[in-house]
């Protein structure tokens, strides 16, 4: 009883404090769009808005288009970035079917397919778990 009083004299939160932490998300949180802008900025590339659909086009080189970035979905994007981290990949086959994803030191993430969960890795391992988006 005595522990129950004295944390309910403890001031409310601020909504200073509110706002600040509405300022960060989770990486597990984020779309796979979003989880897209934030390994191009791990990789200091330059995303541009892609023309017509969703999600995000790069430049390459200066004498190529822009193509599609999307290394959540794209194995050509996201697999050099896998084995240029030294990222490990294990499926739960017999439970959830889920990927899992690991990298020194201790940097795991989960997602719905290797690539995802391998991102998420790979960005976590970039900013840590908690974004600032604002």
């Amino acid at each position: 009883m005595h522990l129950m009083r004295r944390a309910s004299q403890l001031p409310p939160i601020s909504a200073e404090i509110i706002n600040i932490m509405d300022h960060y998300m989770n990486v597990s949180e984020l779309t796979l769009e979003q989880l897209d802008y934030w390994v191009a900025k791990a990789r200091k590339l330059q995303l541009i808005p892609a023309e017509g659909e969703t999600g995000f086009n790069y430049i390459a080189h200066h004498s190529l288009p822009p193509r599609r970035w999307a290394p959540t979905k794209l194995w050509s994007q996201g697999g050099p970035i896998i084995e240029e981290a030294k990222i490990d990949l294990n499926c739960d086959w017999e439970k959830t079917g889920e990927w899992s994803a690991s990298m020194e030191p201790d940097i795991n993430a989960q997602g719905s397919t290797a690539l995802e969960a391998a991102m998420r890795t790979y960005v976590t391992a970039s900013f840590g778990e908690n974004i600032k988006t604002r």
